[in-house]
Order: structure tokens, then C-alpha cells, then sequence
């Protein structure tokens, strides 16, 4: 993988690129939400999103979850891309250690029905409980089934309030927030001004049909707000840099 932006160089350590000027916001951690997308915006054809990526694009993916302290994404994701545990290899879970991380991050799932396959693989194993993050009305006795093979942390009431799950969070020392989608649970901490970074893939690809965009698509069941279509807005973002691999380009870019 080479840089071409800001400087040109071959190759480049990934895990290098994107922990350069990382800053915790006060309060909060810092929210970094990573997506590939075929050239017209499609991130996601029928719920999943191997098809526009590559090779190039998980090796990124990789690199992303290796130094975030928890990964963030949304239980319709979950079901459509079948989420196991979060793995990394023995080395990088070495290297999380030396710097005063845990071994892998967490894994958080939001959900206001809290409609989870409590037998899927992403509960149970050797690996840390996940969290899942609901709504403080959900169904008591689906919260408690949750409570057997997660930790539940409850914010808002009829919708999700992410400031304060976020805030939550960050009290227990995860301070890198990796948001993996979908497009809705996107589009919600793009609403709440709580997006610190964007990671975007460009895949050389075009998608025929219908597909999820970026944070296209109404709000639902499965994302952080479900009061409704977020606010029309334009987001300035600000380019930090721009990679390039067999035809796939990496951007990273700040909201602020």
C-alpha cells in the first residue's frame, strides 16, 4: 500500500497512519466510523458489504480494529454480516498490551428492541462479553435475557441517547470508539454531531440496483435515534490523508 496524500511513499505502516493525531474529545471518546463504498455510494448490497470490498480494504479494517477500544455497530449489521467475536493476530493483541489496551476491543451492539440472537456466536466463547446499548424502555424481560450473556448499558428512553452512551463508554476507559455501520446507526452519530472521523474506502466498483449508502436510508429499529430521517445537513470534513491499493482508495478524514 503507498501514500499519496499528504506525502507520496511506498509502503506504509497502516497502523502507523491512522493512530497519527488521534484526540480524545472531552467527555466522550473518540468516535472514528470506518466504510467502503463502491464509486456511486453503495456501501452495502443486501444488507452486507464483501462484495465492494477487497483485499486492500481488510487489510485497513484490520489495522482500524487494532487500536480501537471498542467496536460500535448496529444489530442489523450484525445479522446481515453474521458478526463473530472481534480476532486479531497474536502479534497486534501483543502490541495492544504493551500500550495499555486490552487484548481485543469490545465488541457494542445498539439496538432499541433488543431483537439479538442471544445463541449467535458473538455471545458466549472465551472472549470479553459484548455490550449492548438499548433504550431504557426496551422489554425488562428481554433486557434481562440480554444481562445473561452481555453487559447492558441502557441510555435515553424511547430513543437511544448516544452522548450519554458514549459518555458511559468512555467512564469505563475506552476512550477509541470504531464504528463499523450500517448506514443508519451512521447517519444517527452524523445527526448527533458525534463523529470525530471518517475512514472511506473508495472501492473500484459500481453497484447496479439499489443499495445502503453511506448514511443514506431512513432510521429503523436497529439505529440510534429512531425518531425519524435525520436533519438535511452538509458535514465539512477535512482530508488527512489518501492511500491507494490495487485501485482501492483510503481516505481519512476529520470532522473538525
Amino acid at each position: 500500500m503507498r501514500s499519496l496524500l499528504p506525502v507520496t511513499s511506498e509502503p506504509v505502516d497502516l497502523a502507523e497512519m491512522y493512530s497519527h493525531d488521534v484526540r480524545q474529545p472531552d467527555g466522550r471518546p473518540f468516535v472514528r466510523v470506518n466504510t467502503v463504498s463502491a464509486l456511486d455510494g453503495t456501501v452495502a448490497i443486501g444488507g452486507r458489504s464483501g462484495d465492494v470490498s477487497g483485499p486492500a480494504d481488510r487489510s485497513v479494517f484490520r489495522a482500524l480494529r487494532s487500536l480501537a477500544d471498542v467496536v460500535l455497530v448496529g444489530a442489523g449489521t450484525v445479522r446481515a454480516e453474521r458478526y463473530g467475536p472481534v480476532k486479531l493476530p497474536d502479534d497486534i493483541q501483543q502490541t495492544r498490551l504493551g500500550r495499555g489496551q486490552k487484548a481485543l476491543p469490545r465488541l457494542a451492539v445498539v439496538t432499541r428492541r433488543v431483537d439479538l440472537d442471544f445463541e449467535s456466536q458473538i455471545f458466549g466463547g472465551d472472549v470479553e462479553r459484548p455490550i449492548v446499548i438499548a433504550p431504557g424502555t426496551a422489554d425488562l424481560g428481554t433486557l434481562t435475557r440480554a444481562r445473561l450473556v452481555a453487559d447492558v448499558l441502557t441510555s435515553g428512553s424511547e430513543t437511544i441517547d448516544f452522548l450519554s452512551a458514549l459518555g458511559a463508554l468512555a467512564d469505563q476507559g475506552m476512550r477509541h470508539v470504531l464504528c463499523e455501520g450500517g448506514p443508519r446507526l451512521n447517519a444517527s452519530l452524523v445527526d448527533a454531531s458525534l463523529v470525530d472521523e471518517v475512514c472511506l474506502t473508495f472501492s473500484p466498483k459500481l453497484a447496479v440496483g439499489v443499495g445502503e449508502g453511506l448514511v443514506r436510508g431512513w432510521l429503523n429499529s436497529d439505529s440510534a435515534d429512531q425518531g425519524g430521517l435525520p436533519s438535511p445537513a452538509l458535514i465539512g470534513l477535512r482530508l488527512v490523508h489518501v492511500l491507494e491499493q490495487d485501485g482501492f482508495l483510503f481516505l481519512r478524514m476529520r470532522t473538525s
